[in-house]
């Protein structure tokens, strides 16, 4: 996936065969590699990571390998192209091809009606839910050619805690809410919204009801369907059947379809944490009763009707006609686990366990990946504590250290690349304000902030 996120929010920028072989074999290789050493296989990669300074502040907030440069493109606080203040708590993100060389960011705003949050501001009339405690949605970036912010603004608002999403072919990103809630207002929240790329200026917040009302994580669109992965310990993964093929912003929503879950033959509800790393699933697909309830039921539906249980599903993402996706704490060592699907026909596939962590040193809840696209390289997020990494494997399973956060400890998400490959954009999602903080006197160290890293992508040692 050319677009990654840290945390949650893992998506693809184009469904590729080489993104495809690009996920399932570096991180296959790993497995194996580690199996046959005892060890985590290790590389240089880029080189030693050392404190680098960043372009404009000459204050050092991450450590990269020699040869790489960084530049804060926005921070959470910071005035808007309308004068209010950036919202906070960055999340899943996806690059797009913006006028004049320039790069298009569609990015998320995790917010969940907690004190100290800085809300996404759109017109009353645009939002989804009126109440202002919900403070969700969705800005746009345009960034130059040359790494520096040319404007952002507000696109969708008035949607809560969303979390990471997914990019179409045609050009719009699904944001996901990641919680199943209703708000003083009787206002339902759990759906996922699409965004224009193109936009420029708010739209409304329009639910696509009929993908399902749960907590949902990350989207993947493959061949006509939309896959769905949910954050929950005993999540199931979904697909939805739109009745109509989408073709612009607003056919998913309008068109209708079904959802369904996924289930293994003759396995029903069977516990994906003991599945053995390479093993090969023959699946079928369920059609849940209810998807839009007034309770939060649809992972009780799908396991009444033995959809497979997985332990939180979080990162999706498509490539050569396969859908990966990860399971942040699965396995036996609750380490992480990565899948792969590969449809065969309308309703029956393969599922196949491509990779599962039994050593927090090789791979710790891993959460978003991205494929590198001048390398054909995996670089892995890790849902963390305390210093924050993005790692790459290469193509023969051998890890190395691509970034790590200095200053800022808040999580490494919303990462993706642009189009050219030369510049790997990735967000920090931040603290909330404290008592008594203003948006302009946060500190760096506890702001959201969007990076564009940018370096020898291609020259791995």
């Amino acid at each position: 996936m050319p677009d990654l996120v840290t945390r949650r929010s893992f998506v693809t920028r184009s469904a590729t065969l080489g993104a495809g072989m690009a996920i399932g074999g570096p991180l296959a290789a790993l497995a194996a590699r580690t199996d046959q050493a005892g060890a985590r296989p290790r590389t240089t990669g880029y080189g030693p990571l050392r404190p680098t300074t960043e372009e404009d502040s000459g204050v050092a907030l991450l450590a990269l390998p020699a040869g790489f440069h960084y530049r804060v493109v926005s921070r959470s606080g910071q005035p808007m192209r309308d004068g209010l203040p950036t919202p906070g708590v960055f999340d899943g993100m996806a690059a797009f091809d913006g006028p004049d060389g320039a790069t298009v960011l569609i990015r998320n705003h995790e917010n969940r009606s907690a004190p100290g949050e800085i809300g996404v501001p759109v017109p009353a009339a645009l939002r989804y839910d009126p109440d202002p405690a919900v403070r969700g949605g969705n800005t746009k970036l345009v960034v130059g050619a040359d790494r520096r912010l040319r404007e952002v603004f507000a696109v969708l608002g008035g949607t809560h805690t969303n979390c990471a999403g997914g990019r179409t072919p045609w050009g719009t990103w699904i944001t996901c809410e990641e919680v199943f809630t209703d708000t003083t207002g009787g206002v339902p929240h759990g759906y996922v919204f699409e965004v224009r790329a193109s936009a420029d200026e708010p739209s409304a917040a329009v639910p696509v009801k009929a993908a399902g009302r749960f907590s949902h994580e990350a989207v993947a669109w493959l061949r006509g369907v939309l896959y769905l992965t949910e954050d929950r310990p005993d999540a199931a993964f979904y697909r939805f059947v739109p009745e109509r093929r989408p073709r612009r912003a607003g056919d998913l929503a309008a068109a209708g379809g079904t959802l369904q879950a996924l289930v293994v033959e003759g396995r029903p509800g069977l516990d994906m944490d003991t599945v053995v790393p390479g093993q090969r699933l023959d699946v079928t697909w369920t059609t849940i009763p209810d998807p839009d309830p007034a309770l939060d039921t649809v992972r009780a539906q799908a396991r009444f009707l033995g959809a497979a249980v997985f332990t939180r599903t979080e990162g999706a993402w498509p490539g050569g006609g396969r859908v990966f996706f990860d399971c942040t704490t699965g396995g036996d060592a609750g380490l992480g686990q990565i899948w792969e699907y590969r449809p065969h026909g309308r309703d029956r596939g393969e599922l196949r366990l491509v990779y599962e962590s039994t050593n927090p040193g090789d791979l710790e809840n891993p959460d978003n990946l991205v494929v590198v696209p001048r390398t054909g390289h995996v670089f892995a997020m890790e849902d963390g504590d305390g210093e924050q990494f993005v790692r790459g494997v290469t193509r023969d399973g051998e890890i190395y250290d691509v970034a790590s956060t200095l200053v800022n400890g808040s999580e490494l998400c919303g990462g993706c690349f642009s189009r050219d490959g030369r510049t790997f954009f990735v967000n920090q999602q931040g603290e909330r304000l404290a008592p008594g903080e203003t948006p302009a006197g946060q500190a760096d160290a506890r702001r959201a902030l969007t990076y564009a890293i940018w370096g020898p992508f291609g020259a791995t040692r």
